[in-house]
């Protein structure tokens, strides 16, 4: 039996067109692949400058909290009306930056909120004449002060590695 091979024109013009159809496809699903890349490099790197300063504002609260008692015991701050103003002035500027896909982050800003809070009653309860604690875990209010002001300090120290990972590189 004869092999019969009537390869037309237009076989050859098909058989092409494949070809040139199937390499479109593959380039174009490697472009949409790199589209993609550039497209999350370009969002992590326009929301690094607005993490950046999340981490600044945290940085700076946490050491004015962790310095908040010896100003008050230097005069330098009246009872805990200068505490609430930055209190207040804290969550505005992390609510200012928006949602930054930092969840622990976000958590560690309630809790130093919550943190200050504790330490503006407290203050408020020794300027007052009251000495019992929020926590029953001390015995006085000022030990319970001075463990506020010391784990202000500790989570100053520990923010770089709590940002590393929207910080850093990727």
């Amino acid at each position: 039996m004869p092999l019969d091979l009537d390869i037309k024109v237009s076989d050859v013009i098909a058989a092409i067109a494949l070809l040139i159809s199937v390499s479109s496809a593959i380039y174009a699903h490697g472009q949409r692949t790199a589209a993609e890349r550039a497209n999350l490099i370009a969002v992590r790197e326009s929301r690094r400058p607005l993490r950046l300063q999340v981490f600044q504002s945290m940085h700076h609260f946490s050491k004015y909290c962790s310095t908040y008692w010896t100003l008050y015991h230097m005069g330098e701050v009246n009872r805990s009306r200068e505490l609430t103003e930055r209190i207040d002035t804290f969550k505005w500027e992390i609510e200012q930056h928006g949602h930054l896909d930092m969840p622990d982050v976000e958590e560690k800003a309630t809790a130093f909120v919550n943190g200050a809070w504790n330490l503006q009653r407290l203050v408020d309860r020794i300027a007052g004449g009251q000495h019992n604690p929020l926590d029953r875990a001390y015995t006085t209010a000022e030990e319970n002060v001075e463990a506020l002001v010391d784990w202000f300090a500790k989570e100053s120290r520990e923010l770089k590695a709590l940002f590393q990972p929207y910080l850093g590189a990727a």
